[in-house]
């Protein structure tokens, strides 16, 4: 599941800068791919006419999400009335891969081969051909940070912020964050960040291994006008915070005023390092220092996982109010380890519903997820919450959980394991 490429990496960073770029652009106007509609003379016909479009696939598209086929990924884009069309007309990415919707497009990170890639959209959302794309071979590129329609910042396993522009997907520039670099890290890593106020706040890494990051919190604060570094926020409570593993930026919560900062503490692959949030306040440089939540030492949850048992969090749904929703990876709890490939489709994670400004957790009513589908969860304009699950009781599913009634439903069953859930607005 975190599947690296470290060593075609170290020997790439090197040269990155004085390299040109790989680009290519489709010069040629998108083309739709749906038929446009043709109106009728009655409501029979109407309907007949709706049903034979939807049946082709002419219907509009809400979410885009990335599902699972044995080791390789595919994108696309999908409706929840229509769950059974899941794989359709979808890119395939390889083992890894992310995912943003921005300005009526897709990006997609193929992170196997090092590329970020625009696809046109339909009027139905159906995903249409590349129309742009930036190669940056053996590089892990999976954050993109958009601060308009022709500029945006991309991040990953470098020791710089790539500034690109998203429409041609060309490279116009570069922070340098290498006089930042941890004593014994590889490479810098910017990873997970929100754009709030005229800055970046973004993450740095710091991986020292494949998988181990640093044991400290930074966190760069970029001011964007100027694209330069302002201050660079540390705090040793807990470890390298935000992930590589999340190209929704969602390890980074903006709430109540603050930016609240997850470490997941390597996801366990560096003994002693401390998991948890700490926050920093919207328009400071340092963190909080009266906040932090160390989550494996705090929480415990009745019949699911126990105080000081290592447990760690998926990246979070965007927060409504204080409260986001996320996956709880309690392997420790259930005795489960990280052995090889299958290890990540183990029932180890549990949906959580998490209130960052009280410190709490609660356990939802529905089944323990696997690591591969412990990505998908999505608040919906009603307040209701959606997750995408590979359950050993319901298979591969999708629940709406409703936190007035605290119950859940599974609304859909599909064939793939089904991953990101993105909202297309």
């Amino acid at each position: 599941m975190k599947k690296r490429f470290l060593a075609a990496l170290v020997v790439s960073l090197g040269m990155l800068a004085a390299c040109n770029d790989s680009t290519s652009a489709s010069s040629d106007d998108d083309k739709e791919l749906s038929s446009s509609s043709t109106e009728k003379s009655s409501d029979s016909k109407d309907n007949s006419s709706s049903s034979k479009k939807e049946e082709k696939g002419e219907y509009k598209r809400d979410f885009a999400t990335s599902i699972a086929s044995g080791e390789t990924m595919f994108i696309g884009t999908m409706s929840l009335d229509h769950t059974g069309d899941l794989g359709k007309d979808f890119i395939e990415v390889g083992t890894r891969a992310g995912v943003v919707y921005y300005d009526g497009s897709l990006f997609i990170a193929d992170l196997d081969i090092g590329s970020v890639a625009r696809y046109s959209l339909d009027a139905n959302n159906k995903i249409g051909k590349k129309t742009a794309e930036l190669s940056l071979p053996g590089v892990w590129v999976n954050h993109i940070y958009f601060v308009n329609e022709e500029k945006a910042y991309l991040g990953g396993m470098l020791d710089s912020l790539l500034i690109i522009n998203p429409k041609t997907m060309k490279r116009t520039g570069a922070i340098d964050l290498s006089k930042y670099k941890g004593e014994d890290a590889l490479v810098v890593s910017p990873g997970t960040g929100v754009i709030v106020d005229g800055r970046l706040y973004v993450g740095l890494l710091q991986n020292v291994s494949d998988y181990a990051t640093g044991n400290t919190a930074q966190v760069a604060i970029i001011d964007i006008e100027k694209d330069s570094v302002i201050a660079v926020a540390e705090d040793n409570r807990v470890a390298a915070v935000g992930s590589l593993d999340d190209s929704q930026n969602q390890a980074f919560i903006v709430a109540d005023g603050y930016i609240y900062c997850y470490s997941n503490a390597s996801w366990g692959y560096a003994p002693g390092q401390v998991d948890g949030f700490l926050r920093i306040k919207v328009g400071e440089t340092k963190f909080d220092k009266d906040y932090a939540w160390l989550v494996t030492k705090d929480v415990a949850i009745d019949g699911v996982t126990k105080k000081d048992n290592f447990k760690y969090l998926s990246p979070t749904t965007y927060a409504n109010g204080t409260k986001v929703y996320a996956f709880l990876n309690v392997m420790v709890d259930l005795q489960q380890v990280w052995t090889d490939m299958d290890s990540y489709h183990n029932n180890t994670c549990k949906p959580v519903e998490i209130d960052l400004a009280k410190k709490t957790m609660k356990a939802l009513p529905i089944g323990y997820s696997s690591s591969w589908a412990s990505y998908g969860k999505y608040i919906d304009e009603d307040g209701t919450v959606l997750f995408a699950v590979s359950t050993e009781e319901d298979g591969n599913a999708y629940f709406r959980y409703d936190p007035k009634t605290e119950k859940a439903e599974k609304i859909a069953t599909v064939e793939p394991i089904p991953m990101w859930i993105v909202p297309l607005k």
